[in-house]
């Protein structure tokens, strides 16, 4: 007998390489299995290379059809995995993603490891990683290598080198009432999650060969993640696969055209590419447009303003205006006098007026800036709500934050302020 293998490939906008992913499968020297498309409604473009592979009799195609407000609900993947084991039949279960794909021999040589040894139940293999740069040439490539026997596997095997039983998903499900774990929280590493509950029951037992190979792209889901904090701070832009870009404004994505981050002296160089579920979690909030000018309680925080007939610079945080006492302090805080924007005194009076940024810090009556960068030590703050929040120095990058425009804080000083929730990123060693 020839025992059926269930594959499960997501799939979610890439284009250009899931139809390679495809086509792995159906070279496979072993023939007996079974394919099932879990693509997340993803652009037409994506879904019509898709559409090419539909009339083979042993591929299966489903698409979630998800809304967009819905992606950061769950863990999508994991979602897609547990719908596609329910409807499959192989005894052995397989996974792949739209941008790797299988060697000809990867199932051969899996299945008769697990049918020569009846006692094993999980199975994994080494790895051919190759990165892209943006002119799709290959700057970077390794194996990664087998790690002996693993009982703790989770960060350290690709789910695209892992094939299992279902008897082992099923006693899974048994205690869990799933399969993976789909809670939001293992966007980066679902399968290290489903790696934890596997290995309750059995270790990963290793193939030292290469049977399948990895692509990062820069478009790659693990390189836009990488070092992106759980919470994205207030005035930073972002864009996910789409051209569309976002302002993060008091915790919710504003979309502002490239005209008025022209008008509003945005820097189109400080836009960071975020993966999409993690770019929809931010509820949408109202369009930095061409209003902003005509409804001042729309104008977004963290500008700089200055009135065309008056010597004062304010700046906006919480809605709110707040007075610059002089140059000393604009230059204390390192604010840039290119991002101060013109506008007339009726919209500068329309904004709510607040007390005055002053320095030197010398009481914690002081206002901080929202989103100024400070540093004391070896450590890294932004301001926010007058709370100091510690950020890993890889996220201050990852936000195209320059540690050169830190302002000092004296470590004497620094006690006086509360510490606000950190911007930390998850670490995936598979990164």
């Amino acid at each position: 007998m020839n025992p059926l293998v269930s594959i499960i490939l997501t799939s979610y906008n890439k284009s250009a390489s899931v139809g390679q992913a495809i086509e792995s499968v159906i070279k496979q020297t072993y023939p007996h299995w079974e394919l099932f498309i879990m693509d997340d409604n993803s652009n037409e473009e994506t879904v019509g290379v898709i559409e090419q592979f539909l009339d083979h009799p042993r591929i299966y195609y489903y698409n979630s059809h998800v809304a967009e407000s819905d992606r950061y609900k769950t863990t999508r993947y994991a979602t897609l995995i547990n719908q596609a084991i329910a409807d499959s039949r192989g005894k052995y279960l397989s996974y792949l993603t739209d941008d790797n794909i299988y060697l000809p021999q990867r199932l051969k040589v899996m299945v008769n490891y697990l049918e020569k040894n009846k006692t094993v139940q999980i199975v994994y293999s080494e790895q051919l990683v190759k990165v892209y740069g943006h002119n799709q040439t290959v700057t970077q490539e390794f194996v990664r290598k087998n790690y002996g026997i693993l009982h703790k596997a989770a960060n350290r095997v690709d789910h695209c080198s892992v094939m299992h039983t279902r008897k082992i998903a099923n006693q899974v499900f048994n205690k869990y009432q799933s399969y993976w774990d789909d809670d939001p929280q293992f966007w980066l590493n679902g399968d290290a999650a489903f790696w934890t509950r596997l290995n309750q029951l059995q270790p990963f037992y290793p193939i030292p060969q290469v049977l399948d190979v990895a692509w990062k792209f820069p478009e790659s889901f693990q390189r836009l993640y990488l070092h992106v904090p759980n919470t994205i701070p207030d005035g930073t832009l972002i864009r996910g696969l789409a051209k569309d870009v976002y302002l993060i404004d008091q915790q919710k994505r504003r979309k502002i055209s490239e005209e008025m981050m022209t008008r509003l002296h945005y820097s189109k160089n400080s836009i960071i590419k975020i993966p999409d579920p993690f770019l929809f979690k931010y509820d949408e909030g109202a369009p930095v447009d061409e209003n902003v000018l005509l409804s001042p309680a729309l104008f977004p925080n963290q500008r700089l303003v200055k009135s065309k007939n008056a010597p004062a610079i304010y700046y906006l945080q919480n809605n709110r205006r707040y007075l610059i006492k002089n140059m000393n302090t604009f230059n204390y805080f390192q604010f840039n006098p290119n991002e101060i924007v013109m506008v007339d005194d009726k919209t500068i009076e329309a904004i709510p007026n607040s007390q005055q940024i002053i320095e030197p810090l010398n009481t914690i009556q002081n206002i901080l800036p929202n989103g100024v960068l400070w540093k004391s030590n070896q450590q890294f703050f932004l301001s926010y709500n007058n709370r100091l929040h510690p950020i890993q120095h890889e996220v201050l990058k990852r936000l195209k934050l320059s540690d050169s425009k830190a302002v000092t804080l004296p470590p004497t000083f620094l006690p006086k302020f509360p510490r606000g929730k950190s911007f930390s990123y998850v670490k995936n060693n598979l990164m």
